[in-house]
């Protein structure tokens, strides 16, 4: 189990606010996490602030670094409450503003470094594609955000890991009738879209906080706590393995076993 509260910042832009129809409505993938959270560890305090804000920007004039302060280092040291993790996701407008990846990155390590200190670990999402863009244009943005995106997931710090957001909701990929119900104006998610989004993200952050409790309860000598009784039973939601464990957390139930995680 990880520890008894549990406080996240799930922090960015539009995607993190969650924007969908022009503005009319807003869908926060955090509502679908802490949901999952809360199914996954039941005896767990899980606490989410929610801190988007639509056409933000990275970089420049944006206030993604000023946001990050009031967080991390607010003017009233009184005011500080710490966080356990930091979801970060950024870039999509700055990319769109013709910012270089480089810029973008350089920017986001602040973000990220700002709650490392903190002793806060984080969780980097890579940049999603948009499926607006038509010509050279589109092939410049794809090419920026690859660019981008490899750079994310190559950077190494303590305490810092990546989800690839953009490999597991992709946009082209996906059928015409997927696209429809979970992508509202190629750039931005549905509210179905950002409960998937939700969803995606809590799969890869159950296991995460299941596999970092399991590290830590190893032994000072390396070995192995004792397996726990049925650890090696195949339980009747696990019999069709071409199930993603998504269907099976949407259901109520995650099966985690100390063998799947050694």
């Amino acid at each position: 189990m990880p520890p008894s509260k549990l406080r996240i910042l799930c922090f960015g832009d539009s995607l993190t606010e969650g924007y969908s129809g022009w503005g009319s409505c807003f869908t926060p993938y955090s509502t679908k996490l802490k949901e999952m959270l809360r199914m996954a560890f039941p005896d767990v305090d899980v606490e989410i602030v929610t801190d988007g804000v639509s056409g933000d920007l990275v970089t420049g004039e944006g206030s993604f670094l000023t946001r990050m302060e009031s967080h991390f280092a607010p003017r009233n040291p009184a005011d500080y409450k710490p966080f356990n993790w930091a979801i970060v996701l950024g870039g999509t407008n700055d990319l769109g503003s013709n910012i270089h990846p480089n810029q973008i990155f350089e920017s986001l390590t602040q973000i990220w470094d700002m709650a490392l200190s903190r002793k806060c670990k984080v969780l980097a999402l890579t940049v999603p594609e948009i499926g607006s863009s038509a010509g050279g244009m589109k092939e410049l943005l794809d090419f920026r955000r690859d660019e981008l995106n490899q750079m994310i997931k190559t950077y190494k710090k303590p305490n810092y890991y990546t989800f690839d957001l953009h490999a597991a909701f992709p946009f082209y990929a996906l059928s015409e009738a997927d696209r429809e119900r979970y992508w509202d104006d190629g750039i931005h998610f549905t509210p179905a879209g950002y409960d998937r989004m939700g969803n995606k993200i809590g799969v890869t952050f159950v296991n995460m906080l299941v596999r970092e409790q399991s590290d830590n309860d190893r032994t000072p000598m390396g070995r192995k706590r004792r397996m726990f009784k049925d650890d090696e039973k195949v339980f009747e939601e696990e019999e069709d393995p071409a199930e993603p464990i998504s269907a099976g957390l949407d259901k109520g139930y995650i099966v985690v076993r100390r063998r799947d995680l050694d």
